[in-house]
């Protein structure tokens, strides 16, 4: 439930259909079943087919990375988006990962996503959420994905309750008045605090807070 607020109140974002009163299990996933950020996109489908999600939905699904800043990725770039409007829900993640428009530097591309954006299997429908047109397209395929994905697992699907009425409404229009200076700072080479402090701690072998650095450091780096 949790998700798709945070998914309505991202500026673009898509209302999704909720359900709560599912019944957590207390048995411990196994390991290695997250898809690694290197993978290639063979190994990406076939990961998710075998939890029935299909390389259409998979490629809807990863268009939440418009709204990400990776961390632990690249220790040395912790921060950096994956497109160049992190706040909003819109489809640039998709043209920036594709190559279809210029892309700032310090936009971070997951070699996996750059695979699925150029494999045949995958590609034809990643270009179809290209430019303005694709919004409602990406949309009603993501909510559609994540409903799927939201449910895998759950044995009580019966008793869930939908919870859909209690979502805000979703914001169809929307302009970064912060958008210039985030444009400006995707041009810079300027390595952030967090960025050094996390890579510091790596090497010396220390324990990496990722929370509280960010908090720590958010007014300092304001300050620079």
């Amino acid at each position: 439930m949790g998700a798709n607020v945070a998914t309505v109140i991202c500026p673009l974002g898509p209302r999704i259909r909720s359900f709560v009163g599912r019944v957590d299990s207390a048995v411990l996933n196994k390991v290695e079943l997250l898809p690694s950020p290197f993978s290639d996109a063979l190994d990406l489908i076939r990961l998710f087919r075998d939890k029935t999600i299909s390389p259409h939905a998979l490629v809807a699904l990863l268009g939440a990375h418009t709204t990400s800043q990776q961390r632990l990725t690249n220790v040395t770039r912790a921060g950096d988006p994956q497109d160049s409007t992190p706040g909003v829900w819109d489809v640039l993640y998709y043209e920036e990962t594709y190559g279809s428009v210029e892309t700032p530097e310090r936009v971070f591309k997951f070699p996996s996503d750059v695979a699925l954006a150029k494999y045949s299997v995958t590609a034809r429908e990643w270009v179809s959420f290209l430019g303005t047109a694709g919004q409602t397209h990406w949309n009603e395929d993501y909510a559609r994905a994540y409903i799927r994905l939201s449910l895998l697992g759950v044995n009580n699907i019966n008793q869930l309750t939908e919870c859909t009425k209690a979502l805000p409404a979703r914001t169809v229009e929307y302009k970064n008045p912060d958008q210039e200076s985030m444009d400006e700072w995707l041009k810079s080479s300027r390595v952030s605090l967090t960025s050094d402090e996390i890579a510091d701690r790596i090497e010396l072998g220390g324990i990496v807070d990722i929370n509280n650095l960010l908090t720590s450091n958010s007014s300092r780096e304001l300050e620079l």
